[in-house]
């Protein structure tokens, strides 16, 4: 049996470019850090946003950090179509098919283009889990939830880094359809 995998639901969030961030929140104005996530130099701030689509809607969200080279806004289904946005499911960083949103914060607003996805399942591990797992970035792996009602998570893709800790990301609309809470685990499927 292969080692069990912490799962961890993922709230929608945000990643701002330097720029973006400038725009929003003023230029020179700090960012206040509430706390680290599980990822290594992957921080939440304090900070939100508020995010609009096509329709007269919006939703708040957290801002993560640090800084990425351009902005990725990550929804769920249900909020991208609460927004009237066509997200496409996709690897974390790619916005090559992303939808525009417009984000809206305290000291300004920008067109966010090419910035929204919808996430796919994705399993964090080190390059030494990723060995010892017979794994490689990119793979596409199943994952069998261990709990009461068992499932199978397909289409998870495998993301490498040595500052990686072995993790599976899922948004909160996979959480509820194979209803997942609270501490779950799970295993990579053979």
């Amino acid at each position: 049996m292969s080692r069990p995998i912490p799962i961890e639901i993922v709230p929608s969030h945000i990643h701002l470019s330097e720029e973006h961030q400038a725009k929003l929140f003023g230029v020179g104005q700090a960012s206040t850090i509430t706390h680290a996530l599980a990822q290594s130099g992957q921080f939440a701030y304090a900070q939100s946003l508020e995010v609009f689509g096509k329709l007269k809607r919006s939703i708040t969200l957290r801002v993560l950090g640090p800084h990425r080279k351009f902005t990725q806004v990550e929804l769920t289904p249900t909020e991208a179509a609460v927004l009237g946005l066509n997200a496409p499911v996709a690897r974390s960083g790619d916005v090559s098919m992303a939808a525009t949103c417009r984000l809206v914060g305290p000291a300004g607003e920008v067109m966010a283009e090419a910035s929204v996805i919808i996430p796919q399942a994705h399993l964090h591990c080190s390059d030494t889990e990723a060995a010892s797992l017979h794994l490689t970035n990119g793979k596409l792996v199943e994952v069998e939830i261990i709990g009461d009602q068992p499932a199978i998570l397909s289409n998870v893709i495998v993301r490498v880094h040595p500052s990686y800790r072995l993790r599976l990301h899922i948004h909160p609309d996979i959480a509820r359809e194979y209803w997942i809470s609270g501490v779950v685990h799970g295993k990579i499927k053979n």
